[in-house]
């Protein structure tokens, strides 16, 4: 929709790595406003940022890939009146955070809230939904696909919305056992950031590869970040079921 504006697309610095590929696929420059130390949003960075480079769209990941971290609302709301464009507020994990912008919606001309059942124990049918105003959506729709949802996927999703209780149940699983990873990693002197996702980042100096090996060897994979320029030293452990959590945690912890 915004391709051939020139104006760049817009996010934090670490988030999602998409945002940034698919600007560069469709032609448009990308601008990352990197996270402070702690992995907490720089506003008066992202408000200059934004002066700067006018973006058509400003991508923010709530809760933040791979960090965690939930920004706070007001912050979303200084960027959201600040910004020229669009702004994509995106919860894919928004069944781990219980925390949503959708109340906001049509408070804004410029927000549109992301959500996938990717998150919500669903992953495999690959079902997107975008909200936002109807003048936005409109001219959206005109992007789509003709053949873009499969009639199974629509059924799934409707099979979903009879039994939900039973996906939110596991998510109030896993997120008890995010806490409990969260102290296990902490207690074996490792820097973990408190998580609102379905995943932990911890800092493991100068030993992330050979974790990351002795794990894969264990059968577990992880997520490494390898070459990058600031998470190269960074591991993301997601929250599975609670014995392969706590498998997880014993390896790591003989590895250490």
């Amino acid at each position: 929709a915004v391709a051939g504006t020139g104006r760049p697309i817009m996010a934090v610095d670490p988030s999602f790595v998409m945002y940034r590929l698919l600007a560069e696929q469709l032609g448009l420059p990308f601008v990352g406003v990197p996270l402070d130390a702690e992995f907490r949003l720089d506003l008066p960075a992202m408000l200059r940022a934004i002066t700067e480079h006018q973006p058509a769209i400003v991508f923010l990941d709530w809760p933040n890939n791979p960090s965690g971290s939930l920004f706070p609302e007001a912050d979303l709301v200084a960027i959201i009146q600040a910004a020229p464009g669009l702004v994509v507020v995106d919860e894919a994990y928004h069944a781990f955070s219980q925390t949503t912008f959708a109340g906001r919606l049509g408070q804004y001309p410029n927000l549109l809230l992301l959500r996938t059942l990717s998150k919500e124990g669903l992953a495999g049918l690959r079902l997107g939904m975008l909200a936002g105003p109807s003048a936005w959506i409109q001219e959206l729709d005109k992007l789509r696909l003709p053949y873009n949802i499969n009639i199974l996927t629509q059924r799934s999703a409707a099979f979903y919305l009879q039994h939900s209780t039973v996906l939110n149940e596991q998510a109030d699983i896993l997120r008890a056992e995010r806490d409990k990873m969260f102290k296990a990693i902490a207690a074996m002197n490792l820097p973990v950031w408190p998580s609102a996702a379905n995943f932990l980042l911890f800092h493991t100096p100068g030993k992330a590869a050979q974790v990351y090996s002795g794990l894969k060897n264990a059968g577990i994979l992880i997520k490494a970040f390898t070459g990058h320029p600031r998470l190269g030293d960074y591991l993301r452990v997601s929250v599975g079921k609670p014995a392969e959590n706590s498998r997880f945690l014993s390896v790591l912890e003989s590895l250490l």
